[in-house]
């Protein structure tokens, strides 16, 4: 009994970890799930968030440069050793002396310097946000890009199976009738030489998938490579896409008001004015307030004896710490104004050149945006290219698919030879091989439309 539970035991472990195996290894990926993968695992978007929290940081520290600043400071000191009085008499004036302060200081105006660095530092965060937006959307091209290739190489897999089992199916007919004495051992060997050529087109077509998804695997940083594979989500909806029409000029509008590229090239102009102001704020007088307390303990290790005036000696004791620190007690406070008259022009040529900044900046965003409504014009005219491409492919797939089919019931009735019957299967795989890539081409070009008209 003890033997079968045992066995039921460790059998429900091992049926256990088997299912969970294969369900992980029979998991397939989305194009989204691609794509967010690579997001959470790109090494350029990790640097580019710890750019936006040096920034932050950097924000914060010119907030908090409004307030005062405050310190205090604590000294002891001691002095041993001998001094001559008036009286030419040497006594022991060894002592300590102990003193605590408290000092503040605040800029109470700098030329509204540091209001504009504020704002400043907020335009620098803010074109770093639009950085990392920019890098995303790098990574979800190049992700996508990678995604369509492995769904090319998997439709073209499938096209190579079918035509292995097509030469299968024709060196199984020679082989039968060269043993009914009706077709010859050369025809049979060159049906055997297609097949083992297209077998061999069969594997080299499915290292060719393993690679691109290994390519993609990699370009998202992913570590199990063996349990990666995608689903092809596209292909079901292209009837839908191929029969919607896009419009340029709506694509172009939005573009030019979201991409990241376009938002950052403005917060880099108005982050260049900003320096400007900041500049400016030389010219102007700064007010300063500090103020400070201190107070002090005097200790002296041997008394001192004065003399008084009717010849009568007093010793002089040393004052009692807390009363020294009350009655030594000093306040102050102080305003200070510095007006600056001439700097050398220095804050002058500093304003000339954030002014040829400004329109540096200005001239980035207008070269930003002529390479934003070329790269769109390009992309629809790829799109209308490929989509007209793949019209014609298809028209060619159909012709050769009727011409393949007419030519294998001639080659079966006898009335055809085995090369006629090659030519006309390699012209069906090329056709089919074209209306492939015309596909896919025509999706990722619409990718490319919709990735800049959102």
């Amino acid at each position: 009994m003890k033997v079968i539970i045992k066995t039921l035991f460790w059998g429900s472990i091992f049926f256990f970890f088997f299912i969970t195996n294969q369900l992980f290894a029979q998991k397939k990926w989305s194009l989204q799930e691609c794509i967010n993968n690579a997001f959470e695992n790109s090494y350029e978007i990790k640097q580019r968030m710890l750019e936006k929290e040096s920034k932050n940081i950097q924000l914060q520290t010119t907030k908090t440069g409004i307030a005062p600043s405050l310190g205090t400071n604590v000294s002891q000191s001691f002095d041993f050793g001998w001094s001559q009085q008036a009286d030419n008499l040497m006594i022991n004036s060894s002592q300590t002396t102990t003193s605590f302060g408290v000092g503040l200081n605040m800029d109470l105006f700098k030329g509204l310097r540091t209001y504009h660095q504020i704002t400043s530092n907020k335009l620098d965060l803010e074109a770093i946000l639009f950085d990392i937006e920019s890098a995303k959307e790098s990574i979800e091209l190049a992700v996508t890009a990678y995604y369509m290739q492995i769904l090319v190489n998997k439709e073209m897999l499938e096209a190579l199976k079918i035509q292995v089992q097509l030469s299968k199916e024709q060196a199984h007919r020679i082989e039968i009738l060269v043993k009914n004495g009706k077709s010859s051992d050369s025809e049979l060997y060159a049906a055997k030489s297609t097949l083992a050529n297209d077998q061999l087109s069969v594997v080299e077509a499915q290292n060719t998938v393993r690679l691109s998804i290994l390519d993609l695997a990699q370009l998202m940083n992913y570590p199990d490579v063996n349990n990666f594979d995608i689903e092809n989500e596209i292909d079901s909806n292209f009837e839908a896409i191929l029969n919607d029409n896009i419009d340029i000029d709506v694509i172009k509008n939005i573009a030019l008001c979201s991409r990241p590229a376009m938002k950052a090239a403005l917060s880099k102009i108005e982050l260049a004015k900003r320096h400007i102001r900041i500049t400016q704020s030389g010219w102007y007088p700064s007010l300063s307030l500090s103020a400070s307390y201190g107070t002090g303990n005097f200790y002296r290790f041997n008394d001192i004896i004065v003399e008084l005036p009717n010849g009568e000696k007093v010793i002089l004791p040393n004052e009692p710490f807390g009363s020294q620190l009350k009655n030594n007690s000093r306040f102050s406070v102080g305003i200070s104004l510095y007006v600056p008259i001439f700097d050398k022009l220095s804050t002058h040529f500093a304003v000339k050149q954030q002014k040829i900044n400004v329109k540096f900046q200005e001239l980035q965003l207008e070269e930003t945006k002529r390479s934003l409504i070329k790269s769109i014009e390009q992309a629809f005219t790829n799109a209308v290219a490929s989509k007209e491409k793949y019209f014609a492919s298809q028209v060619a797939y159909t012709s050769s698919l009727v011409a393949f089919q007419y030519e294998e019931i001639k080659y079966n009735a006898g009335s055809s030879s085995n090369y006629e019957f090659n030519e006309a299967k390699n012209r069906y795989l090329r056709a089919q091989s074209n209306l492939i890539q015309a596909k896919f081409d025509y999706l990722f070009r619409v990718l490319i439309l919709e990735y800049y008209g959102r």
